[in-house]
């Protein structure tokens, strides 16, 4: 009688076996799925007040965190709407806070509210700080309105590692696309080759711009030719060098009206070396 009780209870045990495994494979294939639709989304298109922190008082800090907005205010190639934030009588008024933290592909990013009062105006931003990053490119700025007699705005659009930038200014500036990679934001294209020139007049400035170079997997590669803008120059810049999977390395000139003004050398995005001639 008890073996044919224990025959019984072990023919349960092989039939429910199977259903128990079929569940169990089930379950994990729907966490995995899970886990590959998350993605980082992001609209940044106002200043969250209440997330405001304290502000920054530390002198060393402050000075790094202009260089920062210097280097990130240069990613546009033309002259930003706010090129004169630098202006000695501007950068006096800057003042930075602690602002929330973004997760981006896994990476942790700081980010810092900042703002200038204006007799006759207000501008204020929220730039993102990848603090364990020394690359070049490891900061960008998401949002800048200026409400003055001239309205100005950026606004960030986050998906994935995918970053969107778009303008509202009388400038009518490009958008521009921005990809995330390992912590860091490098520029994005949609074509191979990349050729272009073109030219803005601002106030009694003519300004000329220009890209050349190639692309792989959407980012820039090998030697390229950039005509663009320079927070650091206050004025238009030659630059010219190679990338790495859209990081610059190597030597890299710079041209101010004429012969080389300048050498940097780059470590995988890292300046390591400036040579002034």
């Amino acid at each position: 009688m008890k073996f044919i009780l224990c025959l019984l209870l072990l023919i349960q045990i092989q039939k429910c076996k199977p259903e128990n495994v079929a569940i169990s494979q089930f379950d994990g294939k729907e966490r995995l799925k899970d886990q590959k639709s998350h993605i980082d989304t992001y609209l940044i298109n106002f200043v969250e007040k209440s997330l405001i922190g304290s502000e920054i008082l530390d002198q060393k800090k402050i000075t790094e965190l202009k260089n920062t907005l210097k280097i990130a205010l240069s990613r546009q190639t033309e002259r930003p709407y706010m090129w004169d934030v630098f202006v000695s009588s501007n950068s006096d008024l800057l003042q930075f806070y602690d602002y929330k933290v973004f997760t981006i592909e896994n990476s942790k990013f700081t980010s810092y509210y900042f703002k200038i009062n204006y007799e006759d105006g207000k501008y204020e931003g929220i730039i993102l700080l990848n603090e364990n990053s020394s690359n070049e490119y490891n900061s960008m700025i998401v949002y800048e309105e200026l409400k003055s007699e001239e309205n100005y705005q950026r606004t960030t659009e986050i998906e994935d590692n995918q970053i969107n930038i778009k303008f509202a200014s009388s400038n009518d500036y490009k958008n521009l696309t921005f990809k995330m990679v390992d912590g860091v934001f490098l520029d994005y294209f949609d074509k191979q080759k990349i050729d272009q020139k073109w030219g803005r007049k601002e106030n009694n400035d003519v300004l000329e711009y220009e890209l050349k170079g190639d692309t792989k997997n959407h980012l820039k590669n090998g030697y390229w030719i950039e005509k663009k803008y320079s927070v650091e120059y206050g004025k238009n810049v030659i630059e010219d060098g190679n990338y790495n999977s859209g990081i610059r390395n190597g030597e890299w000139n710079f041209s101010v009206d004429g012969p080389v003004d300048q050498i940097k050398t780059y470590d995988k995005g890292k300046v390591i070396k400036t040579l002034f001639l």
